[in-house]
């Protein structure tokens, strides 16, 4: 997007709404006037991390508050995320991470965690062993740290093992076996007595009874679903959940996706 489209789209955007912008679009000076135009009309940016700017340089940005988005393509070097996060941290700016790599049980990324307001993994393009991402939630439920897991495949019974405290577990109900729905109950069931927070994406059709269980054993919906009939019970659930909010750091970016 050129800087004059961005200009006029900060121009109509509502107050305490969202603004998603890549670092490598503009330069530092630029970049650092949108910042400012979007504090002055309480627009909330999350800035997604190309590894072009040095920790100074995003420092200089931090005079307005951001959501600094990052991932292991991104930035590799725990010593300079560390920098980064400490000069964010100190200005009231957040830093987050995209693990889109292995994670792995002898990577300096275990010392690390506490660096970010909230660690993503996602299932999508690659298996995740669920005992290194237990391991995971184990570590992030001592700490301040929230772990975000996207699971792309059917649901597994040792699934609470990776939604503990501070932990975030996204699912969709395509993914739902129709004879498994006591299972499913069964584990949220688990999930919320560790503290858990599970989400489920509502990306097919399924009886208002069945969901209204869901929601009732601690899920939180989001409804993905076409047009759905005004009259319906149906239509009604899904406004009430679409007006209730999840916080920044429960889900990447855009909370109708499963990253």
């Amino acid at each position: 997007m050129n800087l004059e489209n961005l200009e006029l789209q900060l121009e109509r955007q509502e107050k305490k709404s969202r603004l998603i912008l890549r670092d490598d679009l503009y330069d530092l000076p630029v970049l650092r006037d949108i910042l400012g135009k979007a504090a002055s009309r309480k627009i909330r940016v999350s800035l997604l991390d190309s590894g072009r700017f040095a920790p100074d340089e995003l420092e200089r940005l931090a005079d307005f508050p951001f959501s600094f988005y990052t991932s292991d393509v991104s930035r590799s070097d725990f010593q300079v995320l560390s920098q980064i996060n400490l000069g964010l941290k100190r200005r009231g700016c957040r830093l987050f991470y995209f693990l889109q790599g292995e994670l792995q049980e002898d990577s300096g990324f275990w010392n690390n965690v506490g660096l970010f307001e909230a660690i993503y993994v996602s299932g999508r393009e690659k298996d995740r062993p669920l005992g290194l991402l237990a391991g995971l939630a184990e570590e992030v439920s001592h700490g301040r740290t929230s772990l975000v897991y996207y699971h792309h495949k059917k649901l597994e019974e040792n699934l609470a093992r990776v939604c503990l405290k501070n932990c975030w577990l996204h699912v969709s109900n395509k993914n739902f076996e129709e004879e498994a729905e006591i299972m499913i109950l069964d584990l949220l069931r688990e999930i919320k007595k560790y503290g858990g927070s599970p989400v489920i994406h509502v990306d097919r059709g399924q009886s208002y009874q069945f969901l209204k269980r869901l929601a009732d054993a601690g899920a939180f919906l989001v409804f993905n679903l076409p047009p759905l009939e005004p009259a319906s019970r149906i239509f009604s659930l899904s406004e009430s959940w679409r007006k209730k909010k999840l916080p920044e750091k429960a889900f990447y970016l855009y909370r109708e996706i499963m990253a």
